[in-house]
């Protein structure tokens, strides 16, 4: 659009001054400033934004410059907000979102003083389709207004604007007056979708004195675009109860662990996460959103329609956080990277969405508290928690924040679980510290290998080399549950029984009778079915059939997440363990030849050795480190609770049942006694089994990103129908559970050292719980260069089932294949 040029000068300018408000100084006098802008808005006394419109060089385009307050040009404390473009109805529609977005902006750069104040670009396109707008010219058009300016405004990316329309205002700026992550890995995106996970996590921990918890809530995520599902992959991550996503374009909303609905204004949530287009939540949708929404808290700049919508939740006692904090990140890495520049191009980006998870946390309990927990006295409380403009900007702080949550020692160990744990414990034995990184909410966590009630332990093995390892095991066993004074492994014996198979994964019915009579082991033989309904009337399902059985008195179960909790606390003060604290980056040449380590919370660790005992993401943190990958499967293993009554739980035995393979059935079953439940209370005299197979649901995996714990049907039909033949006395299925196993081929773990500073352990192909702490002691040896307590040479990283062929190599190949 064209138009004359507008005579402005300092003394026609005078009576704008004078509507700002008292905070804001005098607006200087810009020569230029008449040749390029018409006011569209002028300040006044309700309203101290000013809108200027540009010149845009082309038809149906209209482009629109709002300032809040003193950022007109006032270099020291500039204006900054992004460019939108919109198919606007008409050109006041355009100008009122321009002030709204400046102001909501300059509410934002104030919460945290970033030493910006608000503004927005927004241009108006008469075109619904916006791909027919010339975008480098428009950009050009940009350029001109903010050399105008004369640093007095910044801008970046917003809606319908990205990295190309960047490049070409850069271009047109000579690299100026331009935030938008520009040489840089920061991605603006995460740091928004970072200020609203931290404005979640202050909010629960601030209300009812921290009585709920992530793991107790469900979550509703408004809007799946780059800042939405961030976030809601995240609420995965960190272990809400239960996460649903909602787009207009259905096909977005589909993302790992999350619940697509249609509907979010009518499904219940707990907390409400609007991370979509503004002013979703209108009066009605406050008004009948289901009962029992506790929380609303989002990336959505306006979220509500009007203060009427507000007032409405905030009278149905829906916690609100304001967007001024909850959607700062990106503004908040805008004052970084205007501060130091050189830090914003070259910092490892989850350091910055670390810090900015951690302050937007802080500000959202802060605020939380100071309304007394009450969501009609957040806004009235504001006041308290917005600093005064005066001072350094926010984004200064964020060096000493990196140097702050730096931390050093001895042996860092990524992964909680039992090898994690074991290997602390060890450690600790001989005075070297560590610290342990878990991912999960928990050590052991559900989204592992080693979570769950119990594990079995036997020396009952088809190979004399397991079972004598489990003879040592147990010793050490002992030494745990003395140090941490918790009772873990429980004897209750272990019968092999079924047909004759050949080796498995868990060896077979003969071949371990071989070994306990070669070891002269004590064990019971059973030749035919019958005698093994006989001796265990529980599995009266075996009478007739042509198996054989042998049973370990001396065998039993060990109570497994209690047993990684227990090594933990056995570790005492020499392991410092990280909850939610998942590596993004693993450097094996810090100085001095350190391993330094950076979590998704941006906190860095530098170690002088590493541990990798993480299961199955071992191969993504050796391809971080720059270190081969390993020849390892994903198995999704499933399992399931089953109601029975106490007294027929008394009779049913610990087992492991073997039948030759059918399709999808791989044969391998499991029940643990009711004692072995410890999760689900009996009540009304009804008891839970566990019961369960050892063979993968579906084809084996290479990594996690695919792995559904859902399970599949079909495998759980299965699991019933195994329970109805061999238990007939047991009731119905009652829960499901799939976790993931990793798998070597020739089933033998892995544990090794795959660099100077670095051990593994993985591949525990379903048999490494019960060897925990001598595990511990074997990957201790490794860093200490001391003689391991058993042959390691049968788990080296380096023998051909799990040495993977280098990528260079395979490329070879292939190019010699073709």
């Amino acid at each position: 659009m064209k138009f004359l040029p507008t005579a402005l000068t300092a003394m026609s300018l005078l009576p704008t001054a004078l509507a700002f408000s008292a905070i804001a100084p005098p607006i200087p006098s810009f020569p230029k400033l008449g040749d390029a802008f018409k006011i569209v808005k002028e300040p006044d006394s309700e309203c101290s934004a000013i809108v200027v419109e540009a010149d845009a060089k082309q038809d149906g385009v209209n482009l629109y410059i709002a300032l809040d307050s003193d950022s007109y040009g006032h270099t020291s404390r500039p204006g900054n907000g992004g460019i939108r473009l919109l198919n606007y109805k008409t050109e006041q529609c355009a100008i009122d979102d321009a002030v709204r977005l400046a102001k909501g902006m300059t509410r934002k750069h104030d919460m945290f003083r970033t030493g910006f104040s608000g503004a927005k670009v927004v241009v108006k396109s008469d075109h619904e389709d916006l791909s027919v707008i010339e975008r480098k010219e428009l950009m050009k058009n940009v350029a001109e207004a903010l050399e105008t300016f004369e640093g007095g405004m910044y801008t970046g990316c917003d809606l319908n604007t990205g990295d190309k329309d960047m490049d070409y205002l850069v271009e047109a700026t000579e690299d100026k007056y331009v935030l938008a992550g520009r040489n840089s890995q920061v991605d603006t995106n995460i740091a928004t979708a970072s200020s609203v996970i931290g404005s979640i996590l202050g909010t629960v921990e601030a209300m009812n004195n921290g009585s709920h918890e992530i793991s107790d809530l469900t979550f509703t995520v408004q809007g799946c675009g780059k800042v939405g599902s961030t976030v809601a992959k995240e609420l995965v991550r960190l272990g809400a109860k239960h996460v649903q996503t909602c787009d207009l374009y259905p096909e977005a909303a589909n993302i790992k662990g999350c619940t697509p609905i249609d509907d979010w204004t009518g499904t219940f949530c707990d907390f409400l996460v609007p991370c979509a287009n503004s002013l979703a939540i209108t009066e009605d949708v406050a008004l009948n959103f289901p009962k029992g929404i506790k929380y609303c808290v989002g990336a959505t700049n306006s979220p509500f329609a009007n203060e009427k919508a507000r007032e409405i939740f905030d009278k149905r006692h829906v916690m609100h956080i304001p967007e001024s904090i909850s959607s700062a990140g990106a503004i908040l890495a805008d004052s970084v990277e205007w501060s130091d520049i050189d830090l914003y191009q070259t910092v490892e980006p989850a350091k910055m969405y670390g810090w900015i998870r951690d302050i937007s946390r802080e500000k959202a309990s802060d605020l939380a508290s100071h309304a007394g927990q009450q969501p009609l006295e957040v806004t009235s409380n504001l006041d308290q928690v917005v600093p005064d403009r005066e001072g350094k900007p926010v984004g200064e702080d964020f060096e000493r924040w990196i140097e702050d949550n730096s931390s050093n020692t001895e042996t860092l160990i990524i992964g909680g679980g039992l090898a994690g744990t074991a290997t602390a414990f060890s450690l600790s034995e001989k005075g070297i510290k560590s610290t342990l990184l878990e991912q999960g909410s928990s050590l052991a966590p559900g989204t592992g290998s080693s979570n769950g009630d119990s594990r079995m332990y036997r020396k009952m093995y088809s190979s004399e080399f397991f079972s004598k390892m489990q003879a040592q095991a147990l010793e050490r066993w002992d030494d745990v549950e003395k140090k941490s004074g918790t009772k873990l492994l429980q004897q209750n014996g272990l019968l092999f029984y079924g047909e004759d198979t050949g080796e498995t994964v868990e060896g077979s019915v003969l071949g371990a009778k071989e070994v306990m009579e070669s070891l002269g082991l004590p064990h019971k033989f059973y030749a035919t079915g019958d005698e093994i309904a006989d001796a265990y009337p529980a599995l009266e399902g075996c009478r007739g059939k042509p198996y054989s059985g042998v049973c370990e008195d001396t065998a039993g179960h060990i109570r497994a997440s209690k047993a990684c909790q227990a090594m933990a606390d056995g570790a005492g003060d020499k392991c410092n363990v990280k909850l939610n604290s998942k590596i993004v980056s693993l450097d094996l040449e810090g100085e001095n030849g350190k391993v330094v380590a950076v979590t998704e919370n941006g906190e860095t660790i530098t170690a002088d050795n590493a541990v990798i005992s993480c299961g199955a993401w071992t191969n993504s943190v050796l391809e971080m480190a720059n270190l081969p990958t390993m020849d390892l499967e994903v198995w999704q293993v499933q399992w399931a609770h089953y109601e029975v009554d106490s007294d027929v739980a008394a009779s049913i035995p610990q087992a492991f049942h073997f039948r030759k393979e059918n399709d999808i059935d791989g044969g391998l079953y499991y029940v643990f006694p009711s004692s072995a439940t410890e999760s689900i209370q009996n009540n009304d005299g009804k008891s839970y089994v566990k019961v369960g197979v050892d063979f993968p649901t579906g084809d084996a995996l290479t990594s996690m990103e695919s792995f559904n714990y859902e399970g599949s049907e079909k495998v759980l039909s299965l699991i019933d129908g195994w329970v109805k033949e061999h238990l007939p006395s047991v009731g119905g299925r009652i829960d499901s559970y799939c976790h993931p196993y990793t798998m070597t081929s020739d089933s033998y773990f892995i544990m090794d050292k795959v660099a100077d500073n670095v051990a593994v352990f993985s591949g525990g192909s379903g048999r490494a719980f019960k060897f925990g702490p001598l595990i511990g002691d074997c990957m201790t040896s490794l860093l200490t260069g001391e003689k391991a307590p058993v042959d390691l040479a049968p788990f080296s990283a380096s023998r051909g089932a799990v040495a993977s062929t280098p990528a260079s190599k395979k490329i070879e190949e292939k190019v010699l294949e073709l």
